[in-house]
C-alpha cells in the first residue's frame, strides 16, 4: 500500500480511498491534513507565488463522510480552477454544478449512510437549506460530540472556538451570527454552522 493510500484510508471510507488517490495523482495535488478551524473545514489554492502545484488543506477532526464530502467541495474548486482561473464567482454556478456531479460520482452505498446520499437531492433542488440539513446530519457520525452549532446557541450566552478563544453571541446579521471575542473585545461575523463549545454562561 503506499504511503498516500495508506493516510486516506484513516480519513476516508475505504470504498473512496482508492478513486481519490486517482484523482490527488492526477492533478498533482498536496493534501494536508491540518488542525481544526474556526472558519472552514477546507481549503483550495491554485499553482501560484511560485508552488507549481494545486493545494488542498482537510481539517482533520471530521468524520469519514464530512472528510469526503469537503474534499470533493475542495476537488469541485481544483476542476473549476483549471477550465476557468478566477473567470466566474468561487461558488457560482459552474462550481456548483462540477460539486454536484462530484457527489453524484461517490453516492454509492458503500460510500454514505442512506440518510446523507438522499440528502444530496434536496442539495440539488435546495441549495442552501440543503446544505444545512446536510451540516446538520453529518453531525451524527462525529465521535467527539461536545460542541454546538453557532445557530444552536442562545443570544448573549459565551462560548468557546476550538483555537481557545471566547466569544459571545451578539445578534443575526442577515445570514450570519455577529460575536463579540472577550480576548480582543472586537466583532466578528460567524457562519450559522461553525462548530463551538458552548460555555453555558449568560451575562445579566
Amino acid at each position: 500500500m503506499s504511503e498516500l493510500k495508506e493516510i486516506l484510508c484513516k480519513y476516508l471510507p475505504e470504498t473512496s480511498v482508492e478513486p481519490i488517490e486517482k484523482m490527488i495523482l492526477a492533478n498533482n495535488v498536496q493534501v494536508n491534513i491540518t488542525r481544526a478551524r474556526r472558519t472552514k473545514l477546507g481549503d483550495f489554492r491554485p499553482p501560484q507565488n511560485g508552488v507549481s502545484y494545486h493545494r488542498i488543506s482537510i481539517n482533520h477532526n471530521l468524520n469519514k463522510y464530512d472528510f469526503l464530502i469537503t474534499l470533493l467541495h475542495e476537488f469541485a474548486h481544483l476542476y473549476i480552477w483549471n477550465l476557468y482561473k478566477n473567470k466566474v464567482e468561487p461558488h457560482g454556478k459552474e462550481w456548483s454544478q462540477k460539486y454536484l456531479d462530484l457527489l453524484k460520482q461517490f453516492s454509492t452505498p458503500q460510500n454514505f449512510p442512506d440518510e446523507i446520499r438522499a440528502l444530496f437531492v434536496q442539495l440539488e433542488k435546495h441549495p442552501q437549506l440543503g446544505k444545512t440539513e446536510l451540516s446538520r446530519a453529518l453531525r451524527k457520525y462525529d465521535e467527539n460530540q461536545d460542541y454546538l452549532l453557532i445557530e444552536e446557541i442562545p443570544f448573549k450566552a459565551n462560548f468557546n472556538t476550538f483555537d481557545g478563544r471566547s466569544f459571545q453571541k451578539i445578534e443575526k446579521l442577515k445570514k450570519r451570527f455577529k460575536c463579540i471575542c472577550l480576548n480582543d473585545k472586537r466583532n466578528y461575523l460567524f457562519h450559522p454552522l461553525t462548530r463551538v463549545v458552548y460555555s453555558e454562561h449568560h451575562s445579566i
